[in-house]
């Protein structure tokens, strides 16, 4: 064999056993941990913090697909309780708020499936969640007209199915990107990718027909092949 092949083969044999990356350490591990053991002295406050940590979050997410703040706050008191009967099962092969958050998607959808709720899908919070934009324009008639346009694109949002109006409510009202849709809805990036390209094509389609006073050219879409 010739020397350069002999490096070679020694040097694509080091590649292999080289150390992998070390993850990032999850930073709710040890709220976690003390978790698991519900006989502990720091169970309660462990789990304390961890409701404290991600109900409004959760919450934001539940009210984006029920577009019903009742609802949603019962999809978080849900979902926490499911979070202590199947923390066992949590085995720490993603983020502990990936997992809650795919426990959140999961129990709005089954929720929203069991009650046929009708009510229309919200872009903002209402006055129980936090951080919903407030209107800095003086002029009535100016935020009239702002409520108008927010109420017709909550009507072409509706119209979509569940599954292309919750992948656009995540990526853009929540904001997460390709990775975390992926982990929270248990899909591949291609399938993201991919159902993001349908929704935004479903959206426009719905708007052209039903609203074509309104103008989504600032919220230009994704490219397919983009990183998130």
């Amino acid at each position: 064999m010739s020397p350069a092949v002999t490096i070679e083969g020694t040097f694509l044999r080091s590649i292999h056993v080289c150390n992998p990356v070390e993850l990032l350490r999850d930073p709710d591990a040890d709220l976690v941990a003390a978790c698991r053991h519900p006989g502990s002295d720091t169970f309660e406050r462990a789990f304390e913090e961890l409701f404290r940590r991600y109900r409004d979050r959760a919450y934001a997410i539940s009210y984006r697909i029920l577009g019903n703040s009742i609802d949603a706050l019962d999809v978080v008191q849900e979902s926490f309780a499911l979070v202590f009967r199947k923390l066992d099962s949590f085995r720490g092969g993603s983020l502990f708020s990936t997992w809650l958050f795919r426990i959140v998607v999961n129990s709005s959808i089954d929720l929203r499936r069991r009650v046929k709720v009708q009510a229309p899908f919200g872009l903002v919070r209402d006055d129980q969640g936090e951080g919903e934009p407030v209107d800095p324009s003086p002029d009535p008639r100016d935020k009239a007209a702002t409520n108008e346009l927010g109420d017709q694109v909550q009507q072409a949002l509706s119209q979509l199915s569940d599954k292309l109006r919750i992948i656009l409510a995540l990526r853009y009202l929540e904001g997460m990107s390709y990775e975390e849709l992926a982990a929270t809805l248990g899909l591949s990036l291609g399938t993201v990718k991919s159902r993001l390209a349908r929704a935004h094509l479903a959206l426009e389609s719905v708007v052209r027909t039903r609203f074509p006073q309104l103008d989504l050219s600032g919220a230009a879409p994704d490219s397919v092949g983009g990183v998130g």
